[in-house]
């Protein structure tokens, strides 16, 4: 590996792993991370804030509505967003790969129908359809009759369920203009099956875009959390605390079993204009993570991708220069 790619890689990785350190650091050093605190005392035992408590009275971000420590909260949830995006895009490159072979070897009056059906979603926005989907299953969750770890689940399948179509049919198009190729055509007529078509040709074409392609998803499945974040969907959803302090009933306290970030902001969201910095945070945290896995994406595309189009378009410039002779007079003897 060429030692460009590594510095590019490192910085950004070390981010993402330090975060993922972090996250499991902190159950085991602050074991009572997530107490909920009540109100906070001087040495005199003099009650002197209620939370959510500000920057001064519990730094460095203060604390959220239940008197967590909002930092300590937030690293311990990094853990859960890092294994969501991950989990989601794993699944869907395998089923959009997948549903992308199928795609390429469907006669063109299939593929033209799911095309066609497939772009009528891209003016919906996804949020508003997985939202639209998964949140009756909120219902059984506050219900008691869904536990948080299987809410969430059934909503990481969900989300892929709902996501790797219009993936499949992206790489299924590329597929088709792949198997256009002339040495592709060539192989058909030697008698390659669509079989052998796939293990000789699609799947190592496809396996390095295949990388570069995940660290995307990554980044797309991010954004999304983000969204279904802002229209108070959470992935593992939110249980309503009623044991809290001064609770009322007409503004209740909230809190996610997971912690993950989008929950933070789903928790939070109505005091975005009162405490801007229980949202502002979890968005920063979002910016920054996305924009090391686009760093990470933008290399590997580079190393893996663009750099055998330079190096082929290198070679036919070699080869022109080669075919390329300069005629002149001293190559000929002339006789009179």
């Amino acid at each position: 590996m060429h030692s460009w790619i590594l510095k590019r890689l490192t910085f950004p990785l070390l981010i993402i792993i330090g975060l993922l350190i972090a996250s499991f650091l902190v159950p085991i050093l602050y074991p009572e991370y997530d107490e909920i605190m009540d109100w906070m005392t001087d040495e005199k035992g003099k009650l002197i804030a209620a939370p959510p408590f500000s920057t001064d009275e519990m730094p460095p971000l203060g604390s959220d509505k239940l008197g967590r420590n909002f930092l300590l909260i937030l690293l311990t949830g990094a853990k859960y967003t890092l294994m969501a995006a991950v989990v989601i895009s794993l699944f869907r490159m395998i089923l959009g790969f997948v549903f992308a072979l199928f795609y390429t070897f469907l006669p063109a009056f299939f593929t033209r129908t799911i095309k066609g059906f497939g772009e009528t979603f891209q003016y919906i926005p996804l949020a508003i359809i997985v939202f639209s989907l998964l949140i009756p299953l909120d219902g059984a969750f506050q219900a008691g009759s869904l536990p948080s770890d299987r809410y969430f689940f059934i909503q990481m399948m969900g989300i892929v369920a709902l996501t790797f179509p219009s993936l499949g049919i992206y790489l299924g198009e590329e597929m088709k203009l792949y198997m256009n190729q002339e040495f592709i055509e060539a192989s058909k007529s030697i008698g390659a099956n669509r079989f052998q078509l796939m293990k000789k040709h699609l799947l190592p074409q496809f396996r390095r875009h295949s990388i570069v392609l995940f660290s995307e998803q990554v980044s797309q499945t991010l954004s999304l959390l983000i969204q279904l974040g802002i229209l108070l969907m959470a992935l593992g959803g939110i249980s309503t605390v009623d044991f809290a302090f001064m609770w009322d009933p007409s503004n209740p306290a909230s809190f996610s079993q997971t912690n993950e970030w989008a929950a933070t902001i789903s928790l939070n969201i109505k005091q975005a204009f009162i405490n801007p910095i229980l949202v502002i945070v979890p968005l920063t945290l979002f910016a920054i993570l996305i924009l090391c896995v686009n760093s990470i994406s933008s290399t590997l595309r580079r190393a893996l991708i663009d750099h055998d189009y330079s190096v082929v378009k290198k070679k036919k410039k070699d080869e022109k220069k080669v075919a390329e002779t300069t005629v002149s007079k001293e190559q000929f003897t002339f006789k009179n």
